[in-house]
């Protein structure tokens, strides 16, 4: 990787590079969904991290690819406990309520927060949550489930997020499936297993919105679509719009075409210091590259802005060469 143009940016040494290579492979090879299926420590230091920041505050987050809400729903547990929902709470909605009985592929319905945001001083935080499910019959269900949850700043979009505003053709899926994207090929919309769905930009939706805030947190899972996600963000992150990003790596769509590290770079230089997510802690990236994060297979990428010196601070703590 290139090095990084900002000042006392931590560049590794090769030793510290091949030993975090050496405890990630470790890792993957004791449970080879380490970071596809990542803990919610992150989740804690960044909670822990705003404490001081004020004592009252709204938070902005965004969910791309929300499917049944489960993100939705350990934020909620976060940050509003007092509303009651959480991911259990939720899975008992989905499973009694609506039949559907899916507490998701990595067990989402079981996520609890630690014991370090429970027992600390909690923030009077508002959460604004905007969040995006394309396919119909899931968006349905998320409707009944925004209902359930009844807050009045949770906001609801029937479209993808992508690199362009227009159509897209995106694979059609049982109600809840977390497995069908947006079609990186052309494919007929006269196959019974192919819908037409409309796209904007991460860019264009929050200049028709007005959001003048910071997005605290964006998290994607777009089943391929990630990269196109965000080069659709180029203007968030010119005005440095975005604090904290989550997205989803792997094999398919456009991660066919699409290295992880040119994604690492690209966010290099638009201010993102990205980290390997995973269930016992995180890995750098930036700055800190080896091949052996090259993997094409379910993993997960929590990118920090810069500027953000406290989050990284407190994120630090969870690096796996520190465990």
């Amino acid at each position: 990787m290139s090095q990084s143009t900002y000042p006392n940016e931590k560049i590794c040494s090769l030793a510290s590079i091949l030993t975090q290579a050496n405890k990630f492979q470790q890792l993957l090879s004791k449970d080879n969904i380490w970071s596809a299926c990542y803990g919610n420590d992150y989740l804690s230091m960044i909670y822990l991290a705003d404490l001081n920041k004020s004592l009252q505050q709204k938070k902005l987050l965004f969910d791309i690819g929300a499917n049944k809400g489960y993100t939705i729903a350990l934020w909620l547990s976060m940050w509003m406990p007092e509303i009651g929902v959480n991911p259990k709470s939720l899975y008992m909605y989905l499973s009694q309520v609506l039949k559907i009985d899916d507490c998701g592929v990595c067990t989402d319905c079981n996520e609890t927060i630690s014991n370090s945001v429970q027992t600390n001083n909690r923030i009077n935080t508002t959460l604004e949550i905007h969040a995006f499910e394309p396919m119909e019959s899931t968006y349905q269900a998320l409707r009944q489930v925004s209902t359930w949850i009844n807050i009045s700043t949770l906001y609801l979009h029937k479209i993808a997020i992508s690199n362009t505003t227009g159509i897209a053709n995106m694979k059609k899926c049982p109600v809840g499936s977390e497995l069908c994207g947006l079609l990186a090929i052309d494919h007929s919309t006269s196959n019974e297993k192919v819908f037409q769905t409309s796209t904007i930009t991460l860019d264009e939706f929050v200049e028709q919105k007005n959001i003048q805030q910071k997005i605290d947190l964006l998290k994607i899972d777009t089943e391929g679509a990630d990269p196109l996600v965000l080069q659709g963000a180029k203007k968030l992150f010119t005005k440095k719009q975005i604090r904290i990003l989550i997205f989803e790596n792997h094999g398919i769509g456009t991660w066919k075409t699409t290295s992880l590290l040119t994604v690492i770079e690209f966010l290099s230089k638009e201010g993102f210091i990205c980290y390997m997510l995973g269930k016992t802690g995180l890995a750098r990236l930036t700055n800190c590259w080896s091949p052996a994060f090259d993997i094409k297979r379910w993993s997960n990428v929590l990118c920090v802005h810069r500027e953000e010196e406290h989050i990284r601070h407190f994120l630090d703590r969870l690096l796996i060469t520190n465990i």
